[in-house]
């Protein structure tokens, strides 16, 4: 098969998504006029068409026919053609090597991760304070899967407002959890933006990622940092939460040097299928330390294990928690 340049590869672009025939080999030439080409990074992905921050602007473009079969996620960095018409749009032509991805599975029995997010510093887990419960199991899911794809993390305990005597004790605990974890837990009230400001300055000179269930509060949360975002506000309730934001997209924070914010649509399971249950105490920093004289060891109670020398090493609930992720991908027929 011939070699042809990149400017030939583009105009076999087919507008409904796919380069019209089988792919080809990009010559030495073409590769040397992408390296030229002005990077980029994605804020957006809707319907083929990409929204692309060059410098200090965004750019609407749209995928040329070098990325045929790739993906591309918010946070990406991507190599972009100028128009050659002022009638022409830009097209994205390739895809730089991810730092950081944060990804998930539809649950744990599908091993077929999606990108949420990639290239970001850091995700910021919103748990409700009155489902407090829920939020910890989902909680742990996104922990593991920012450790698993290299992303510092924090947890957000969002309506605080609605704390009670009778749920303080609640609050604490969770910031014990994660705390002794390694986790900063941050409280938050989007109602009364209590706990607002201290998150903006978390979130300075970051790129970082929100996520969590449906309807706890995210989105009204995400409105109070970046005010023109403008979503939907549902709430949690007994069977889930309302989705209120419909795609991943980045914004600036306004007031806060090099901020960006990631909104992602709410969801209501967090898979893990794609992590190999040998490697998930790798993923647990309270886990990770331990000298057990067993490679990979499961912490299962084994002969070696350290944790059969020192029970508390490792505090109780998070210890479930590993033990409880750990059985549903040895044995993925539901989430938990």
């Amino acid at each position: 098969m011939s070699r042809i340049d990149i400017d030939a590869l583009e105009e076999e672009w087919d507008e409904d998504g796919g380069v019209r025939g089988p792919r080809r080999r990009i010559s030495r030439t073409a590769r040397e006029k992408l390296a030229r080409l002005e990077i980029g990074r994605v804020t957006m992905v809707d319907r083929g068409r990409v929204t692309v921050l060059l410098g200090e602007r965004e750019v609407q473009a749209r995928f040329g026919g070098t990325m045929r079969g790739e993906k591309v996620a918010v946070g990406d960095r991507v190599r972009v053609k100028p128009a050659r018409r002022v009638s022409d749009t830009p097209r994205v032509v390739e895809r730089l090597d991810r730092d950081t991805v944060l990804a998930r599975s539809a649950d744990d029995t599908i091993d077929e991760e999606r990108v949420i997010v990639a290239n970001v510093d850091e995700v910021v887990v919103v748990i409700a304070a009155d489902h407090l419960d829920a939020g910890r199991g989902f909680a742990d899911r996104v922990l593991v899967a920012a450790e698993a794809g290299g992303l510092d993390a924090a947890v957000c305990v969002n309506k605080i407002d609605l704390v009670g005597s009778g749920v303080e004790s609640e609050v604490e605990a969770v910031e014990d959890r994660y705390g002794r974890a390694g986790y900063p837990v941050l409280r938050t009230s989007a109602l009364t933006g209590e706990g607002v400001e201290a998150l903006q300055e978390r979130l300075a000179h970051r790129w970082t990622a929100f996520t969590g269930h449906s309807g706890v509060g995210k989105s009204s949360l995400f409105n109070r940092l970046v005010p023109h975002a403008l979503h939907e506000v549902g709430e949690l309730g007994r069977y889930g939460g309302r989705h209120t934001t419909a795609r991943v997209r980045a914004l600036r924070v306004p007031g806060v040097p090099g901020a960006w914010a990631v909104d992602t649509p709410g969801v209501r399971s967090f898979g893990l299928a794609a992590v190999p249950p040998e490697e998930l105490a790798d993923l647990f920093p309270e886990l990770r330390d331990l000298d057990c004289e067993l490679d990979a060891c499961l912490h299962a109670g084994d002969p070696g294990c350290a944790l059969a020398e020192a029970p508390d090493a490792v505090p109780g609930d998070r210890l479930e928690a590993y033990r409880r992720l750990l059985a549903a991908l040895q044995n993925p027929t539901s989430e938990t």
